[in-house]
Parts: C-alpha cells; structure tokens; sequence
C-alpha cells in the first residue's frame, strides 16, 4: 500500500472519531512505524509500506481514534527544548509546566553550584531540563513510581546528565536525604 492511501485511510477514521489533529496524527504514527520522518512520509508520498507494518499502522491508528494521547502512542513528547521517553504511567509534560524551568533558570541565573530537589519528578522533564541547561547545577528527584524512576533514568543517560542526578522511589514524607537550595514540584492535578 502506498503512503498516501495509508494516511488517508487513518486520517478518515480518526476525524470521524473527533480528533482534531487526525492528519497530523496520522503522520506522526506513520513515521513510527516506518522509522522514517514525518518528511520523508510528506515527500515520498507514493513509497510503499509493507503489510506488517501497515497492521501495526492499523493498530495504532485504532487505539488514537479511541482517544490514547499521541505521546502515549509514539513513546516521546517534546519538552523545553528536549526530547522525553514518556508511556502511560507518567504524565505527559505540558507545556505551560515549562514555565517552571523558565522560572528556576531566571531566579537562579547568578548563582552556582544549585543542588535542587525535585519531588514527584515522573519522566524527569522538569528536573532534567534544568540540569541541561546548567552544567554547575545538581538534582536529587524522589518519586513514588518505580516505572518513573526507570523512565526518567533513561531520560537522564539520553540528555547526558545522569552523573548530576540522583532518583530515588520514596514518598516524600519518608526522605530525608540532603540539604537544599531549592525543591520544586509540579503534581498532578
């Protein structure tokens, strides 16, 4: 099957499932599959996609039209200027969350050396954002996930700040560890 058709297809069945973003969405999936960019899908419209691929296609398109968040479907959400490893059991970063980052990175432009505590960090956006934006700064992150912690490790090896990171899986009325310059938090809500 061709590209173009296979989009089409998906694009028909989620705008009949009310989402907004049917084509842009049918796109992206389609370049997780493929392993190819949302580009290449644009420019190479009459590519072919091989069966077993256009059944994952399928699939994937199935579980959007039934409302699964896109970040959910492609493993990734994008974050201040980083790119997250994300699944269902952490929260998908949202934007205006990055006003955090903007606002801990303005307060504390002038100083050094800051080792901040972040709780509840879920896929470490917040956290990890801040510690790739400055290279003097340190992060301890407590979680009550375990699946948390595993994600936002990956994240942390992914931007390269894991040896200025520690994470551990505890309730914050348990921890203990270690003074801070400042302790952020973004729960749910």
């Amino acid at each position: 099957m061709k590209l173009d058709i296979a989009i089409n297809n998906a694009y028909e069945k989620l705008k009949k499932n009310n989402i907004k973003s049917a084509l842009l969405d049918s796109e992206l999936l389609l370049s997780k599959v493929i392993n190819k960019s949302r580009e290449f899908i644009i420019l190479n419209i009459k590519h072919n996609v091989n069966e077993k691929d256009y059944f994952y296609f399928q699939e994937l398109i199935k579980e959007r039209a039934k409302g699964k968040p896109i970040a959910h479907l492609l493993g990734k959400k994008f974050f201040w200027k980083y790119e997250f490893k994300i699944n269902g059991k952490v929260l998908i970063p949202r934007p205006d969350t990055e006003i955090i980052v903007e606002q801990v990175l303005n307060i504390y432009k002038k100083k050094n050396n800051v080792n901040f505590l972040d709780i509840g960090f879920g896929s470490g956006c917040i956290l990890l954002s801040i510690l790739k934006e400055r290279e003097d700064f340190k992060a301890t992150g407590i979680d009550i996930s375990g699946n948390a912690l595993k994600i936002c490790n990956i994240n942390a090896y992914k931007l390269g700040v894991k040896n200025r990171v520690r994470l551990f899986k505890t309730n914050v009325d348990k921890f203990s560890k270690g003074k801070y310059d400042l302790i952020i938090s973004n729960p749910p809500y």
